[in-house]
């Protein structure tokens, strides 16, 4: 009988919605805004690196390795800071005033088309020690930044399916303000001649660099101003000794799974070589927007609309399982169909429209799966802190969304080189107007079958993932009588 009055009571609770359409959009477009900034930096340092400075692909490689080890070193410290802090009914929202100017700040210097020596190799290198000085502050506040608008997945209702919802129509934004960043070459392909043509790329990058700081100073003020925190479970002493914090991750079963697998796919890293693809075998690099716009928009938003749908009647579990299956058949028969000679071959330089449409049909059906783990992903990540808590009686959102990715980062140091390791391996020349015939089968087919084992391996750890939707409904239920018990306590106490 208690166990019915228990259930019914934990459906009526989540039956109540709690956050209103404004407040969900100030949420959603913050999202987008972030990730413009993140989409720059991620996305296109790449491409400002060797298409605007001219400098070897190759050197890339070590840039990215640097930067993920300060950012393995740093992530961890910064999510203790974060949950180590004195806290009542409000947590993240301070540090969106704290850091929003420094960052943008910085952000920008990041882009600028400095030549600091005379000597190609020599400029790189210092061009290199420059970026790597600015990334030094950088990294941890923008980690902080970061981690205060993740904490908002678990914060911002105690409504289990409708923090579904929010978590989708987020992600889906914050991929919108990735894919608005990455329509960067599409602009080339609108405003520049050909690859030659540095000075109208670089005047571009200025553009974007400037719209960019000021849509990321504007998601801050949307946190600092509209976004409310309503779950929160403080710090029952004032400061948590940072050894339990880590130890208490380590009895998280649902966090080690979705780092081992963030791990494996960091490790087995296709790299950012589409722009090449595009520029070269496709012959127009503003397709790459259009696949983007065409293909990869509606496939979002149907992902957005069933993701939350499905877990009502489906464990997520299986729901990630599914969805990788689907994406192995659809990229394995695209690496088939592409690389035989024809209307398709991609192999080799065809800039015949059905390549194109044939390109962006696929990117829509390998979409739709794909955006559908990764809004899940995130979803289990607010779900690994409910069940953290649950365990260990703290909650610890910041270690959580600041050391998920650690493992992929550090290990996956190896895999940050792999853009520039395959464009060399492949003899790919940079600025050059064409490349050679084997520069061409290896932008298609190497990048291919990196992702297909990637996509297999990173998936075989949610076999492991045991909670289903009624024990997760029974954790927040738990953690709720736990906070009100505390909270009774510290009355009466008083």
């Amino acid at each position: 009988m208690e166990n019915t009055v228990l259930d019914r009571e934990e459906q009526q609770a989540q039956e109540i919605k709690h956050v209103s359409l404004r407040e969900q959009m100030a949420f959603n477009f913050s999202g987008l805004f972030r990730d413009m900034s993140r989409g720059l930096f991620i996305g296109q340092l790449q491409t400002f690196w060797v298409m605007v400075m001219g400098n070897d692909p190759l050197m890339m490689g070590p840039l990215q390795v640097l930067q993920r080890i300060w950012d393995g070193i740093t992530d961890p410290a910064v999510g203790a800071y974060f949950d180590r802090q004195t806290y009542t009914d409000e947590k993240a929202r301070r540090f969106f005033k704290k850091t929003a100017i420094p960052l943008t700040v910085l952000l920008m210097l990041m882009f600028l088309p400095i030549r600091f020596a005379q000597s190609d190799t020599l400029n790189a290198w210092l061009h290199m020690g420059f970026i790597l000085l600015l990334y030094l502050p950088f990294d941890p506040m923008e980690s902080l930044n970061g981690t205060s608008f993740m904490s908002y997945y678990n914060s911002i209702s105690p409504n289990v399916q409708e923090r579904n919802g929010i978590i989708a129509r987020s992600r889906m934004f914050s991929s919108l303000g990735g894919a608005a960043v990455g329509g960067i070459p599409m602009i080339f392909g609108w405003f520049t001649s050909g690859p030659d043509d540095v000075q109208g790329r670089m005047r571009i990058f200025m553009i974007a660099v400037v719209v960019v700081g000021a849509a990321f100073l504007l998601y801050n003020l949307l946190m600092y101003t509209q976004v409310k925190e309503r779950i929160i479970s403080p710090p029952q002493t004032q400061q948590q000794k940072i050894l339990r914090i880590f130890r208490g991750l380590l009895k998280n079963r649902l966090f080690l799974i979705l780092v081992v697998s963030n791990t494996i796919g960091g490790i087995i890293n296709r790299g950012a070589t589409d722009v090449f693809l595009f520029e070269y075998n496709l012959g127009d690099i503003s397709w790459h927007g259009y696949v983007g716009l065409i293909g990869g928009f509606p496939a979002l938003l149907i992902a957005t609309w069933a993701m939350p749908k499905l877990c009502q009647y489906f464990e997520k579990r299986d729901i990630v399982i599914g969805s990788s299956i689907m994406r192995l058949v659809i990229r394995g028969l695209f690496l088939f169909i592409g690389m035989r000679p024809g209307m398709f071959n991609l192999t080799g330089v065809n800039t015949a429209m059905s390549a194109r449409w044939f390109f962006t049909a696929v990117a829509f059906l390998n979409e739709v799966p794909g955006a559908i783990r990764g809004q899940l992903y995130w979803s289990m990540l607010a779900d690994s802190v409910d069940y953290g808590e649950w365990k260990t009686g703290k909650r610890n959102d910041g270690v959580v969304y600041t050391t998920e990715g650690l493992m992929g980062k550090v290990f996956g140091s190896v895999g940050a080189m792999s853009t520039g390791v395959i464009l060399s391996v492949l003899d790919f020349r940079p600025q050059a107007p064409y490349q050679s015939a084997r520069t061409m089968h290896g932008l298609f087919v190497v990048p291919m079958v990196i992702e297909l084992i990637s996509i297999a391996c990173s998936t075989v750890p949610f076999f492991f993932w045991n909670v289903t939707r009624k024990q997760h409904a029974q954790v927040i239920a738990d953690i709720a009588a736990r906070n009100e018990v505390a909270a009774e306590e510290t009355v009466e106490t008083t």
